[in-house]
């Protein structure tokens, strides 16, 4: 075993204690509701590609993607991405301003 050394800068250094965070429930669940909501419609706007191209690719040749519904498909996308763009800006301000907010005190 070999012996510690009596060398001041080999040591290892004390660390000094962390400060405990403030608690931030409301903003906490409002930051963690919106990302929800950012991962939720980025899904419907995947899948409203995904149906929306077997749509097209098999309208002629299957039923059972010929049907009215599938034409909706088109929609989800134009209507989600927006939606979750504004989102995004949404919870990069509010991730700013509470950084700038904890970097003044």
């Amino acid at each position: 075993m070999p012996k510690a050394s009596s060398n001041p800068t080999q040591r290892p250094r004390k660390r000094a204690p962390q400060p405990v965070a403030e608690t931030r429930p409301g903003r906490d669940a409002l930051e963690r509701a919106l990302a929800i909501a950012v991962v939720v419609f980025g899904a419907i706007a995947v899948l409203g590609f995904a149906a929306t191209l077997l749509h097209v690719a098999f309208r002629d040749g299957n039923d059972f993607f010929a049907g009215v519904a599938w034409q909706y498909a088109y929609w989800l996308p134009l209507l989600a991405l927006p939606i979750m763009i504004v989102l995004v800006v949404v919870l990069v301000i509010m991730s700013a301003r509470d950084k700038a907010r904890t970097h003044r005190a």
